[in-house]
């Protein structure tokens, strides 16, 4: 008897399904996979055994990585042992031959890490028979000369410095009043002091006052406002310098002051006016006056023969390069 046509025994509406792959796996049309891995018809199927291709991630997990150079090696270890102190300003390095051995490089590989050293100015090298690196202490004065370029090339004039000034000494002022360490009163003492030893000599005046307001700053403890306020007034000393003080030598005249009546108004050499200024801040220090102190000394700043020695702070342009 003739067996009946395998489509004939299915169901109303069921598709015919595919035949049989080698390895007894069922072979589908491309497109035909139902959800779940199972193949229509074949109810329960499970899911072939091969598995599309993994995905693989476009992000990148690494990035090329450049070796130092031996030189660099050297000039971080020479660094490291000067910013911690383990070498100090003035010392003596040891001998090229010396320093040759104890890293176990070449003379131009170590002369090298020299000249890294001296560009970020943590030691000085001579040559010849007594020459060799001494180390210096990082200084304030060499990040402002960086600081000074990039605000020169911003146009920043003196008046802008000065103005930096004013938003940082008078709440210092203000901490040491709150304060009111005898100490602290004892220290502006002996720099108001000092600086009446140089008379009115320009630079040597300039000079003191500057020492008076880093003081300020300084006796707070706080190091970052003191690393600040030193490039600061090291970037009004470079503007100056080019003209030997002249502006500072122009503006040591008679300057208007009040009397002690408050009525008529009396002339005084400028270095006494600012001598005056200084002293009257220790002695609202002294007495645990914050407010007065922050108040006065913020009218000292902003007083425009201090602000700018011989003319507008404004009109006056940072110039480091002459």
């Amino acid at each position: 008897m003739a067996r009946p046509a395998a489509s004939a025994a299915l169901p109303s509406g069921t598709s015919q399904p595919s035949p049989a792959a080698p390895g007894g796996q069922v072979a589908t049309e491309p497109g035909r996979r139902a959800a779940g891995g199972r193949v229509p018809g074949l109810p329960g199927s499970p899911a072939p055994l091969t598995a599309g291709p993994l995905a693989v991630t476009v992000s990148p997990v690494g990035r090329q990585v450049r070796v130092p150079k031996t030189a660099e090696l050297v000039a971080s270890q020479l660094r490291r042992r000067i910013i911690r102190g383990e070498l100090s300003e003035g010392d003596a390095l040891p001998p090229e031959p010396t320093l040759m051995t104890q890293f176990g490089v070449s003379r131009p590989t170590l002369r090298e890490a020299f000249r890294v050293l001296e560009a970020e100015a943590l030691i000085s090298v001579r040559r010849g028979a007594h020459g060799g690196a001494r180390v210096h202490a990082p200084s304030p004065n060499v990040a402002a000369r960086y600081a000074g370029l990039v605000l020169e090339h911003r146009g920043a004039t003196l008046g802008d410095v000065h103005q930096a000034s004013s938003v940082i000494e008078p709440p210092c002022a203000v901490l040491l009043a709150e304060r009111g360490s005898p100490d602290d009163v004892a220290a502006l003492r002996a720099v108001l002091a000092e600086g009446d030893s140089v008379g009115e000599e320009p630079a040597a005046l300039a000079a003191a006052q500057a020492a008076f307001h880093r003081a300020v700053v300084e006796l707070t403890g706080n190091k970052s406002l003191s690393v600040l306020t030193g490039m600061l007034q090291h970037l009004v000393e470079l503007t100056s310098a080019p003209q030997g003080h002249a502006s500072i030598a122009a503006n040591i005249r008679e300057a208007p002051a009040r009397s002690s009546a408050g009525d008529e108004p009396q002339r005084r050499p400028l270095g006494r006016t600012t001598r005056l200024a200084h002293a009257t801040l220790i002695d609202l220090i002294e007495r645990g006056d914050a407010a007065g102190a922050g108040e006065h000394w913020g009218r000292h700043l902003a007083a425009p023969g201090h602000a700018v020695p011989g003319g507008p702070a404004d009109g006056c342009v940072l110039d480091l390069l002459g």
